[in-house]
């Protein structure tokens, strides 16, 4: 079997609301579709959702360098040897994390299928099918404001809700104090800086005042500031998840020496996609320590590999694939019904609908 075929698409998801975190607000998802044909008619779903403040890319950025290099690249290539692919990949572009993942989560749906079983079964099989509960997550807003949007998510069936944070930490306070009271008491709130609060002085001015209420906190210095991961774990009631410090197993490898977190933020558009993030979830799980498989707020293929990945491993205990609840269309038949998504089927276990991409495609490329 060869990869005889690369087809890229360029869509365009609309949000329900604009997406606003401390790094910026996203008024909707521009996303990149690839499909990886091979010589006896295996189609492989794919998908890159960069973030130009967390990984350096944009749509753009992203389909040119599948167009241009990895896409002609791969072509010829057995796509179950998903390990020397993604390794002769990696050799020639160093970087654009979400490219090299649309087509590693290519590979691997056509490993998937060419073995007739989903793909959480060949990654681990912790589970005993691919269904997540996946949590709200709450835009900056008011205090307020806030607190009314945690309430209408407890209602629809939300028991999981993520606070974006990271402004003045006396509003912030406010915000978690805010949502806090509004909801039950059995309502798992986390919250999620976003490197916002910049060091560990201020950090600490913020964690003072909500840490009785939270989880865990994720992210709350700039992602250099690994001393401060470091120091906060050390002096905070709430356990700390690095997100943007921890991009690789090499990362992870690094911050368990530092001491510099309880639970790590994986995300399979950071790491390049699951072969990484198999490596680094083991980093975590070899010092005992849970991890949490975070969403870029990917469009339903991207969605569909998380599930796959966080039912696959025993430690990975939270996720965020929050894609499909935040959007309002999506691409495949993927089953998403608040607040749970399953999936079923070898691979990813998704189908495209054709007609949905062509409404929402902006641009196409075809390499062969």
């Amino acid at each position: 079997m060869e990869i005889e075929r690369v087809t890229i698409h360029r869509y365009e998801i609309p949000l329900e609301e604009p997406f606003v975190t401390a790094l910026k607000p996203i008024p909707e998802l521009e996303r990149v579709l690839v499909e990886v044909e091979t010589d006896d008619g295996v189609v492989g779903l794919g998908e890159g959702a960069p973030a130009y403040e967390v990984t350096g890319e944009t749509q753009g950025s992203t389909a040119a360098v599948l167009e241009d290099v990895l896409a002609p690249l791969i072509l010829g290539e057995d796509p179950i040897d998903v390990e020397r692919v993604t390794r002769r990949m990696w050799a020639l572009v160093d970087g654009a994390p979400s490219a090299h993942a649309a087509i590693e989560l290519a590979l691997q749906d056509i490993r998937g299928k060419r073995a007739d079983l989903p793909l959480f079964k060949l990654l681990g099989g912790d589970a005993a099918e691919a269904t997540i509960d996946v949590p709200k997550v709450l835009s900056i807003k008011s205090p307020a404001e806030m607190a009314a949007d945690a309430v209408e998510a407890v209602e629809a069936g939300y028991e999981q809700i993520k606070i974006k944070v990271g402004a003045d930490p006396a509003t912030d306070i406010d915000r978690v104090a805010s949502i806090a009271e509004a909801v039950p008491s059995d309502v798992s709130l986390k919250a999620d800086a976003n490197q916002g609060w910049g060091d560990a002085k201020t950090a600490m001015r913020a964690l003072d005042g909500i840490a009785e209420f939270v989880d865990v906190i994720e992210q709350p210095v700039d992602k250099e500031n690994v001393d401060d991961l470091a120091f906060l774990r050390e002096h905070v009631d709430v356990p700390v998840m690095p997100d943007e410090s921890v991009e690789t197993a090499h990362d992870a490898v690094e911050l368990v020496k530092r001491g510099a977190g309880d639970i790590y933020n994986i995300k399979l558009m950071k790491t390049g996609g699951i072969t990484e993030a198999v490596r680094l979830n083991a980093v975590a799980a070899a010092d005992g320590r849970p991890t949490q498989l975070g969403s870029m707020v990917e469009g339903h293929v991207g969605t569909a590999a998380g599930v796959h990945f966080v039912t696959a491993f025993e430690n990975v205990v939270w996720n965020e694939m929050v894609g499909p609840f935040m959007t309002t269309d999506g691409i495949t038949d993927l089953d998403a019904d608040v607040p749970r998504i399953s999936v079923g089927g070898p691979g990813l276990g998704v189908t495209v609908d054709r007609e949905r991409l062509r409404a929402l495609r902006s641009e196409r490329a075809v390499v062969e």
